[in-house]
Parts: C-alpha cells; structure tokens; sequence
C-alpha cells in the first residue's frame, strides 16, 4: 500500500521472512546489491561506500548500459531490527536531484515482518511519483530474493 502526499510517500509491506532477515537484507551490502534497483530491466548496483551506523555514509551507483546514476548521503539512525533513517540524494539524475530523507521501520508480522518506508522532502508529485515506482520496483525484487 502506498500512501502520498505532494512531498512524500510512505510504502506499508509485508514480507514473509523473519524480521532478522529482512533488516539484514537492507543493511549488508551483498543484499543490498542484490535487489535495490529502482529502475527495471538489466540494472546493475554496486555499493561504493555503506556503513549502517549513525553518520555513516552511503553511496550506491546504478548502471544501466552505458549510464549511471546514484544515491548518496548518510546514516542519521541505525536501531537493529527497529528502524533506519538516512538522507538521500540522487546523483547524475537531473529531474531529482534532491535531499531526501528516507525512513524504515520494521516490525514482527503475523505473516512474517512488516515494512513501513517513508520517504520524505521529495521536491514535488513527479518526484514523488518517480521515487514510488523506484521503490515498488526494488521491493518487489527483495520479495523475491527473501522467497528464493
């Protein structure tokens, strides 16, 4: 489910996977390569720099043919298997270049681990649009790692 404003979106889903896991998943960078890929098709993700831990940094490229773009920023909260705050700015992607702040929370589900992700001080709908579509897109490729 996805919820909207003109400057956020918040995204609610469950995932049928222990709570442990799932937080794993965004905090390991072998993982996190693995399925956080906002745009479909022959996506490639390599993290440069991710230390989940306060003011720990965060740089994250996306290969796409003979392109790139990118996420940097830093961590503002890590609690483990609770939460994840980080600020977000996209990098070699004009129509976003924008600080962002990206919220995670996790929680025990009765079908497995609920995800609640905010992400916040998106510049206007089309970036909020935009960043729903990225986000949906790498969820749906962590429901499918975590069933594999």
């Amino acid at each position: 489910m996805i919820e909207t404003t003109d400057t956020s979106l918040t995204i609610r889903r469950t995932f049928d996977a222990p709570l442990e896991r799932v937080f794993r998943a965004f905090t390991e960078p072998v993982e996190l390569e693995e399925w956080f890929a906002p745009a479909p098709g022959d996506v490639m993700t390599e993290i440069q720099t991710f230390a989940p831990k306060p003011d720990g940094e965060r740089s994250i490229r996306f290969h796409m043919d003979d392109d790139w773009f990118g996420s940097d920023g830093a961590f503002e909260e890590v609690v483990e298997n609770e939460r994840i705050v980080y600020t977000d700015q996209w990098v070699n992607f004009p129509e976003a270049e924008v600080d962002s702040r990206v919220i995670v929370e996790f929680s025990d589900a009765e079908d497995g681990t609920e995800v609640v992700l905010t992400h916040e001080q998106l510049p206007d709908g089309d970036a909020v649009g935009g960043a729903g579509m990225g986000w949906e897109n790498s969820l749906g490729n962590l429901e499918e790692m975590l069933a594999a």
